[in-house]
Formats: structure tokens, C-alpha cells, sequence
């Protein structure tokens, strides 16, 4: 999306090695069909939101407002832009369940494995699209920021994103490095949540304080809300709920509403887009109840195997979708109409996704894992989640 995509610890009272009977205790990790379920929902919300719901970008791609060619789908789809805070709120989940009984290596190689191989296939696609295919209205990223997006750290670089979408991946990142340090102190209830309250606390004094410029980078308001809830509600879904976990994403909720509204409001003053604060808040608050609902174990009947593929889809297809599918939109809206083109465009783009998985993705993901475990002196796992 422009800045405008998923076990030593204790329980909160006695050792989860002591407690074989704990909820969620699991001897390998499970694969939760419901959270792939949430992924494909979010990823085709921002990819509609790219293509029919902002005004702003798509003009140029449409060569006209998308609010005239899809008068219905426009009010719906200009709130898909949301779908990122869903992939938060999931994000925190899966990291949890991820890194849960992981070493920090382990944790890092399989985070590495994740991100980096579709997203190098994903900027070398951009890149030449840049350079074959511009849009005549914006500047290409220069050839050294274009070498910048390769380390995913264009943010703090102050390069060029080659694909808007790339922003959120820096939000990951610095949550990944947070858990990290978390994670290299032995993960349990207790220290997960207070790690939760303090990053909490750290996201609402940043707003306050800027003279700390790390605080902001790791801290950062809204999305930090996000994250903490998707943690509370995997400690609930491995723990079972209790008033602590219900007390800390009650504050993530509050803490995220203030931001979320806040931000929706200087979205319409600053980039026009006119949008009701309190519609998004609503739509937001619908994924941190579907979240709650896969954490309380009301999602466990939801076990059909084709949502495994149609989630491992959902990476390659965020990162490919913007840029490409805009390049595709413009050369192909004159000859088909709107219509065709929108469903020639996201049918291609799932094709390709599968494509981009099944032939580069996992090949390299496969080539990257051996070669890092003859490096290693961790036990061999299993492929990263």
C-alpha cells in the first residue's frame, strides 16, 4: 500500500512444561486455516484499494477517477487500505506462535527465509517496470535507491520505495527486532506481557516526545497497537484468556482508536481522501474481533487445506500487485473497459503469485535453508511459516 501482509515459557502461574494439559500447547505449530483465511481477506483489500478505491493514484493509471468507472465498489473498496492493520494485527499473532520454542537464530533465520526471497524477486520485477513501463507522472527510484530497497531499509535510508507497499515492511522489521530481544530472554506469559505494556506505554510517550527519534522508529504510534494486540490475543489462544490479557487488548483498542481517527482525519485534510474516521474504526475493531475469535478457538471447524495455498499466495502477491498491476491497468483499460480490466488484472496477479511461490519462492527458500544450516550448529526445523 502507498503510504496514504504468518513453544521453556510459563503460564501465568506454573511452568507450560509442567502443564502439559495448557490450551494451546502444541507439540509442532499448528497451522491455523482461519488467520490464512484474514491474510487473503487483507491482502485483497489493499490490492482493490490500489486499483478502484483512491482517487489520488489510480487517475493516473485509469486516466480517470475510479469513483466514476466503479461508482458501487468505490465507497467500499477506498476503506481497503485497512486490510495493512488486519496484517498487523496478524502479524503479532504469528510472530508469537513463529518464534514460541525457537532460538534466536532459528527465529531469525526463519523470518529472513520469509521476507527476503519473494521480495527480490518482487523488486527486480519493479525495477524493470520502472525503467520499460513508467507512468510518465512520477520519478523512477534512482539506480542507488533502487540497490537500497534490496536490504529493506529504504526507510531509515531515506531511499525511494520501488513499490509503495514496501513501507509496512519496515513497520515489520522493527517489530521483529523488538521480539528478537525478547525472544534471546526466554519467552514466557510474564515477559511477553510486560514487554506488551511497555512498548504500549513507549508508542503513546512517543507521540509526545520527539527528541527520541529511536522511540518513534520502534515505537511507533498505531501500528504498535496493532502488534500488541495480535501478541495479547495469541497469549490468550495459548494460555487461555484471564483479565490481564482482556486489560492489555482493551488498552491496545483504546490506544490504537485514538491513533487510527487522528490519522483518518489528517488523511482528509492533508491528502483529500474523505474518508469517516469512525466507518475505518469500525472496520478495524471487525478484524480485532475476527482475530479474537480465532484466538478463543471459534475458528478451529475452519480446516480446509486449499486456505494453506491460497495463504502462502498472499506475501508474493502483496509485494507484486501494486506496481504491475498498475502497469497492466493502464495498457489494458483502452482496449477491454474497466471491468475486464480489473478482473484480467487480479486474476493475472494470483496466477503470477502462485507462480512467483510454487517456482521462486520456495526453490530458493529451500537452497537458502540448507546452506544456512551447514552454517549453523542449531538443530535442523522445519520450513519457516
Amino acid at each position: 500500500m502507498s503510504q496514504t501482509d504468518a513453544q521453556t515459557t510459563d503460564s501465568p502461574s506454573t511452568s507450560v512444561a509442567n502443564t502439559p494439559q495448557s490450551p494451546g500447547r502444541q507439540s509442532a505449530r499448528p497451522r491455523l486455516h482461519a488467520l490464512d483465511a484474514l491474510r487473503v481477506l487483507a491482502a485483497l483489500s489493499v490490492l482493490l484499494f490500489h486499483f478502484t478505491g483512491v482517487d489520488a493514484t489510480t487517475r493516473a493509471n485509469w486516466g480517470v477517477n475510479p469513483e466514476k468507472l466503479f461508482p458501487w465498489l468505490f465507497p467500499i473498496t477506498s476503506y481497503g487500505s485497512y486490510g495493512v492493520q488486519l496484517f498487523f494485527i496478524i502479524s503479532g499473532f504469528v510472530i508469537c506462535l513463529s518464534a514460541w520454542n525457537r532460538t534466536p537464530g532459528q527465529f531469525a533465520r526463519a523470518r529472513f527465509l520469509r521476507l527476503f526471497p519473494a521480495y527480490w524477486f518482487s523488486a527486480v520485477i519493479a525495477f524493470l517496470l520502472w525503467r520499460t513501463l513508467p507512468d510518465g507522472q512520477r520519478h523512477a527510484p534512482s539506480i542507488s535507491d533502487s540497490l537500497t530497497n534490496l536490504t529493506m531499509f529504504q526507510v531509515p535510508l531515506s531511499a525511494q520505495h520501488l513499490v509503495g507497499a514496501y513501507w509496512t515492511l519496515w513497520v515489520e522489521l522493527t517489530f521483529y527486532l523488538l521480539f528478537l530481544v525478547v525472544l534471546r530472554t526466554g519467552l514466557s506469559y510474564q515477559r511477553v506481557s510486560v514487554f506488551c505494556w511497555v512498548w504500549l506505554l513507549a508508542s503513546v510517550l512517543a507521540q509526545q516526545d520527539h527528541d527520541v527519534p529511536l522511540l518513534g522508529i520502534f515505537a511507533q504510534p498505531l501500528n504498535t497497537a496493532l502488534f500488541v494486540a495480535g501478541i495479547a490475543m495469541y497469549l490468550m489462544y495459548r494460555f487461555g484468556p484471564d483479565l490481564k490479557l482482556w486489560g492489555l487488548l482493551g488498552a491496545s483498542w483504546l490506544v490504537m482508536q485514538s491513533d487510527l481517527v487522528e490519522h483518518a482525519d489528517k488523511l482528509r485534510h492533508t491528502e483529500g481522501m474523505d474518508r469517516d474516521p469512525y466507518i475505518a474504526l469500525a472496520v478495524v475493531t471487525v478484524f480485532y474481533l475476527l482475530v479474537l475469535a480465532v484466538a478463543l478457538r471459534r475458528t478451529d471447524w475452519l480446516d480446509w487445506a486449499w486456505l494453506s495455498t491460497a495463504g502462502a499466495l498472499v506475501y508474493p502477491l502483496y509485494l507484486l500487485h501494486e506496481e504491475l498491476g498498475w502497469a497492466v491497468i493502464r495498457n489494458l483499460y483502452g482496449h477491454l473497459g474497466a471491468w475486464p480490466t480489473l478482473g484480467v488484472t487480479t486474476g493475472g496477479l494470483v496466477v503470477l503469485a502462485w507462480l512467483v511461490h510454487r517456482f521462486v519462492e520456495r526453490p530458493s527458500q529451500d537452497w537458502l535453508r540448507r546452506a544456512l544450516a551447514r552454517e549453523s550448529s542449531d538443530p535442523p526445523e522445519l520450513p519457516a511459516r
